[in-house]
């Protein structure tokens, strides 16, 4: 881990209040869940839904996504789950299958896993750190908010939508 790649939780705190009052503005619905007592659990969530064409077929997908502070690596940390509209969450196959850019499943994989969220306590899919240390490293310093950098360098693998209001 490098220092000059890393943000404080200070600084992703701000970041968070910051991206959220856009939200809040734009109607996108990210929401910041503040832990008074504990600010390492302090984190953004989405809950939204998202149309998946399969084969022909259009599906409706609810989707949960949560960014949070990773305390090892100093860095956000993008953690998400999508239910089909029987409930049922998808695999990570399927969800490999719903990127924008064409991946393989072992670079998918060295990318995305699924484990015990450290600030929920339940399975998520979460962004491996270390891939996100090294690409925020190059814009940190640059950027005029963290989070919304953060969300345009991944979403074409994870087909997130990001308002281009964020970026104004």
């Amino acid at each position: 881990m490098s220092l000059q790649k890393t943000i404080t939780l200070e600084n992703f705190v701000n970041a968070c209040r910051k991206f959220c009052d856009i939200s809040d503005r734009i109607n996108d619905g990210w929401k910041l869940i503040e832990n008074q007592s504990d600010k390492h659990k302090c984190y953004i969530k989405k809950c939204t839904f998202v149309h998946q064409v399969l084969h022909g077929n259009k599906f409706l997908l609810k989707t949960e996504y949560v960014i949070f502070f990773n305390l090892s690596y100093g860095v956000p940390s993008f953690s998400f789950n999508i239910w089909n509209s029987s409930g049922v969450l998808l695999t990570l196959d399927e969800i490999r299958q719903m990127s924008l850019i064409s991946i393989n499943k072992e670079d998918f994989y060295s990318v995305i896993t699924q484990q015990e969220h450290p600030v929920l306590q339940r399975p998520y899919f979460i962004m491996h750190p270390c891939h996100t240390e090294a690409l925020l490293g190059e814009f940190k310093d640059v950027s005029k908010n963290i989070i919304v950098t953060f969300l345009g360098l991944i979403m074409p693998l994870l087909k997130l939508d990001l308002p281009l209001a964020y970026g104004l």
